[in-house]
């Protein structure tokens, strides 16, 4: 199973967007894939990606922080959060660039 922690994001943006980025770490966890390669290998680990989301909602740059120790894993959680569709702030938020840092854990359960 992968997924993020809920306490995993929020560097560089107020208290404002935290439903926002809440909705955005949901999306991450349901749309990324452990990898069977790594599966069968019962390979485990946290990646922590830090995210650029521009004013508009698009996924700009996405990095490891710090990797799991296992590139198939960090890929993995690299191509899907590239893979994201674009996710616009809502109308109520300050529309401005956001740099986040996400955990993404695959374990296997």
């Amino acid at each position: 199973m992968a997924s993020v922690p809920p306490g995993g994001a929020g560097s560089g943006a107020g208290a404002e967007y935290g439903p926002y980025l809440r909705a955005l770490r949901q999306r991450i966890e349901q749309s990324v894939r452990y990898p069977a390669s790594a599966r069968r290998r019962g390979l485990a680990g946290t990646v922590s990606v830090e995210i650029l989301i521009l004013a508009n909602g698009t996924i700009s740059d996405v990095t490891v922080l710090e990797s799991s120790t296992h590139q198939v894993l960090d890929e993995a959680a690299l191509d899907t959060i590239r893979a994201l569709p674009r996710m616009p702030l809502p109308p109520d938020l300050p529309a401005r660039p956001l740099r986040i840092r996400v955990p993404v854990v695959f374990q296997i359960r």
